[in-house]
């Protein structure tokens, strides 16, 4: 079976969705991943939010159904200007693909040295007209925390509005939900 592939333009960036083979890599061979993936090697990769147990669950996930690639992590790639190579500057994507009620859950995490340029609002803005590109997607959804502020400003600039807070029995803080209803297509 082929990998499937997906790859979002969006003005400064390339997202691409990992596959089952990308999300290997990058647990067992970060070299390897980086040159598939034709970057700069980054010694702080991945951002915050993406830890090993993340990872894990992700390869879990596409090693199991490789059909779920472009609805789980996406990469996002800034391009290399004047002769440098090109650079991973963050990741995001969805829990999943739609749910029965037509319902997505959003996410993203940057590297430090990229925050506060306006390319997390690029990508998240890719990965929403991407998922509303499937007639399934009714609605979509994020969680952050209270103190995210710079967070609550991307899913705010994306056109999402904060529906409730309430108290994440797992991990014993608040969380903040966003939506963003889907958007009409354009005539």
């Amino acid at each position: 079976m082929t990998e499937r592939h997906f790859e979002i333009r969006t003005k400064r960036l390339k997202l691409v969705a990992l596959n089952a083979s990308l999300s290997r890599l990058q647990i067992e061979d970060r070299a390897a991943f980086f040159d598939a993936l034709h970057v700069r090697h980054e010694a702080v990769w991945p951002p915050e939010l993406m830890d090993g147990e993340t990872l894990d669950w992700l390869n879990d996930r596409l090693s199991a159904d490789p059909r779920q690639a472009g609805w789980l992590t996406w990469v996002f790639i800034w391009p290399g200007v004047a002769g440098q190579p090109d650079r991973l500057v963050g990741a995001g994507g969805f829990k999943g693909a739609p749910d029965d009620k037509g319902c997505v859950e959003v996410g993203y995490s940057m590297l430090l040295s990229f925050r506060e340029q306006g390319l997390a609002t690029e990508a998240v803005e890719g990965l929403l007209e991407w998922a509303e590109s499937d007639p399934r997607v009714k609605r979509i959804i994020a969680h952050t925390l209270p103190h995210l502020t710079a967070s609550q400003r991307v899913l705010e600039k994306t056109g999402f509005v904060e529906t409730e807070s309430f108290e994440d029995a797992s991990e014993g803080e608040t969380v903040v939900r966003y939506e963003r209803p889907r958007r009409a297509a354009a005539a």
